[in-house]
């Protein structure tokens, strides 16, 4: 038990040095990384139910992406003062702020969804999620790139209306966020993809301590009901180990990426994201189809 309780721990940290490189380099939190992970290990050593460990995964998970997204964010900031370049923080205000209102309405959506449908909500959860992406995939490859001089003043409403709206979507599919925020700041706000990035990480600050606190509220009213189901150290929606060994790993390799991300030309960096999202997109969507007839994906 030992071996596999070591090896697990393992397996976590691993995942955590990963999701840091890419969280930082991408803007994103990773979640298609650690979500699938969380809850592999939720349900291989726990024996959680699979119609729980999603929702266990996203609140862990969006707990993880605020102190990974934050490292990524002040090393952003810095790689941008040697460029002479200042982090837009009019532009993060007007979107992060409005982006925490949403967290918070889109993790009770979540809540009301699963109480209501419990057999299947988080596959659900996860098909609409790989949609999205295919949607985020095609703007990103549409979407011309958006010179640093062309880099206007925010419009309060604009701004305000897109923020709610994304931490709705993001925090009721149970992710940090990024890879939603990221193509709003950059195909539809049109701010350049070297400033989306950094403000991105900076907005998932926000909206992940939102949605984690509002998933582990909401999650511990359903394991009051039925404690049996939920797995040790997790308080609702968030489990401990799965916290600390990832997150740990993330902060440190989320060091790494915003160097990378500033090497990289605009459009190259474009490409990568879409690339990025069509993978994902499709490996939700077609394992969501497969699992909801209890068949194996096809996709690892």
């Amino acid at each position: 038990m030992l071996g596999l309780t070591i090896t697990s721990i393992a397996f976590l940290v691993l995942t955590g040095a990963l999701v840091g490189l890419i969280s930082s380099y991408f803007g994103v939190g990773a979640c298609f990384i650690m979500v699938p992970v969380i809850i592999y290990f939720l349900e291989t050593y726990f024996g959680t139910p699979p119609n729980l460990s999603p929702l266990i995964a996203f609140g862990t998970n969006m707990a993880i992406v605020v102190p990974t997204a934050l490292g990524g964010a002040l090393r952003h900031r810095k790689v941008l003062e040697k460029k002479d370049a200042r982090f837009p923080t009019k532009h993060y205000l007007s979107f992060g702020i409005p982006v925490g209102v949403g967290s918070f309405l889109g993790a009770l959506c979540a809540f009301i969804f699963f109480t209501s449908f419990r057999a299947h909500a988080g596959l659900i959860l996860k098909m609409i999620f790989g949609i999205l992406c295919l949607l985020g995939a095609y703007r990103f490859m549409t979407a011309k790139p958006v010179p640093v001089e062309k880099f206007t003043d925010p419009n309060p409403v604009k701004y305000a209306v897109l923020g709610i709206f994304s931490g709705m979507v993001a925090h009721f599919i149970g992710i940090g966020g990024g890879l939603i925020y990221v193509p709003v700041l950059n195909a539809i706000l049109g701010i350049p993809i070297h400033m989306a990035v950094p403000i991105s990480l900076a907005t998932m600050i926000i909206g992940s301590s939102v949605g984690a606190i509002s998933f582990m509220i909401l999650g511990r009213i359903d394991q009051m009901k039925q404690p049996n189901f939920y797995p040790p150290f997790t308080f609702g929606w968030f489990n401990i180990i799965a916290f600390l060994s990832i997150g740990a790993a993330s902060i440190i390799s989320s060091q790494i990426g915003p160097y990378l991300a500033h090497r990289t030309p605009p459009k190259k960096f474009k490409i990568l994201l879409a690339i990025l999202y069509v993978y994902i997109g499709i490996r939700l969507i077609v394992r969501g189809i497969f699992q909801f007839q209890g068949l194996t994906p096809p996709i690892p």
